[in-house]
């Protein structure tokens, strides 16, 4: 008896959270088609390129791509999907070795589009699974490469920030339902998942779309429920904005049931000025006070953040202001990103410009902070005891995230992978904290 190959796919993801759980969705799609799936750096029959375009660096990033793909394997078919795809589909079909473009709109439907377009699979199109188009994509069952899972639960964003396209290529906000979440949980908790990260583009807001108010429980009653499944040890909250702040989270981080302790809410500015041009939805007055509220509800919590250098119009004294508030924030750690134009937004026809020569030497001063923050974190740790989840670290060492969102560096242990470790952190180390095991 002849067996017939398996058409082999290969996919790779750039961006946040919810692409990468995007990626990991369309992976299952395939697979559960009876397409194989194989790493990206090996010969395939199908690339498949989730893009990123949050910045000019992930624009170039998914180009390059493109070109890898068809390096690996002149003869394959490259799809190119992502928000990239979403906002210039004609600029990325006319790349080089682009064969396919699919909007974000479309993931859902990855494997119809791509037996309707390659033909020479000798697959009928009708034939694939019923397909509906949702931003869930059918769910997913484990989160390959990891040992954390995300789990999309909201999707789209209606802020309108001035540098930021997102809502474009994402779409309005809508929220996924708690049951459907509730039930990803659990599958993913039957393949050995222990810790899952809630993830969304406009997460603060998960429910208003349904009619729900800001001040009312939202996502705090589905987190209940996920945290009393059998094999789930925490539930952590990916990126969260300060607008629509639902207060019913702060008792969670109380109790010490599972939800981890680790608040991350962009700053962006610290400068009222810098923030009003960037259309956040908050002002400095209104981020102060959130964080207060969250200290004196729970002060345990390890805050992270993000921060833009280089804004149309800031000036050095804004800078000064944005370095200001961090150290008055007390971050735990920061993300530092440069300043980039985005195509037809708003914040690309503001002026004047930050020449890219001061950007640089902002990013040098905050990434200096970064470090600081970092060290003074590791140090407050120093000597105490954590239970994390063992990722893979490379060089003969191991890691993991505190409850807190501190990173803690330890030497490898066979057969860890995955499982909950208890560690002792012994002071400052590279990107976190050095830690042994307990």
């Amino acid at each position: 008896m002849t067996t017939v190959p398996k058409t082999k796919i290969a996919f790779t993801t750039l961006g946040c959270r919810v692409n990468q759980y995007d990626g990991q969705a369309m992976k299952e799609q395939v697979e559960r088609a009876s397409f194989q799936t194989v790493p990206f750096d090996e010969a395939a029959d199908i690339y498949v390129i989730n893009t990123c375009t949050v910045t000019a660096a992930a624009d170039a990033e998914g180009r390059l791509l493109v070109r890898r793909a068809k390096a690996k394997n002149p003869g394959s078919f490259v799809v190119v999907t992502g928000c990239l795809a979403q906002d210039r589909p004609q600029e990325v079909a006319a790349l080089a070795g682009v064969d396919l473009v699919v909007g974000n709109d479309k993931k859902s439907r990855l494997l119809p589009e791509i037996l309707k377009s390659h033909p020479s699979l000798g697959e009928d199109p009708s034939s694939s699974p019923d397909l509906p188009s949702t931003p869930w994509g059918g769910g997913i069952t484990r989160f390959d490469g990891h040992q954390r899972a995300t789990v999309k639960v909201q999707d789209g964003c209606n802020f309108g920030c001035s540098f930021c396209l997102i809502p474009r290529v994402r779409g309005e906000m809508v929220s996924r339902p708690g049951l459907e979440i509730v039930e990803e949980g659990k599958r993913l908790a039957r393949n050995g998942v222990k810790e899952l990260v809630l993830a969304g583009i406009q997460l603060s807001s998960y429910g208003r779309d349904w009619g729900l108010k800001a001040g009312e429980p939202r996502l705090a009653p589905v987190i209940e429920k996920l945290l009393v499944l059998p094999g789930i040890r925490r539930v952590r909250l990916s990126s969260y904005a300060v607008a629509d702040f639902e207060d019913a989270l702060l008792p969670l981080w109380q109790t010490g049931l599972g939800l981890c302790a680790h608040l991350h809410l962009p700053l962006q500015s610290g400068d009222e000025e810098v923030l009003k041009a960037m259309r956040r939805p908050y002002s400095l007055d209104h981020y102060r006070r959130t964080v207060e509220k969250t200290r004196k509800a729970a002060p345990q919590v390890g805050l992270t953040s993000d921060i833009i250098a280089g804004f149309p119009g800031e000036s050095d004294k804004a800078f000064e202001n944005t370095l200001e508030l961090i150290r008055e924030s007390g971050f735990l750690d920061f993300h530092p990103f440069p300043y980039s134009d985005r195509p037809g937004t708003p914040g690309e026809a503001l002026k004047p410009k930050v020449p890219s020569a001061v950007i640089r030497e902002r990013m040098d001063r905050l990434w200096e902070l970064k470090r600081e923050c970092l060290a003074q974190s590791a140090q407050r740790a120093s000597g105490r005891k954590y239970r994390v989840i063992v990722e893979r670290h490379g060089g003969g060492q191991q890691a993991g995230l505190t409850d807190e969102g501190l990173r803690v560096v330890f030497p490898e242990r066979e057969g860890w992978l995955g499982k909950e470790a208890l560690v002792a952190v012994t002071g400052a180390g590279p990107g976190g904290a050095s830690a042994d095991w307990a």
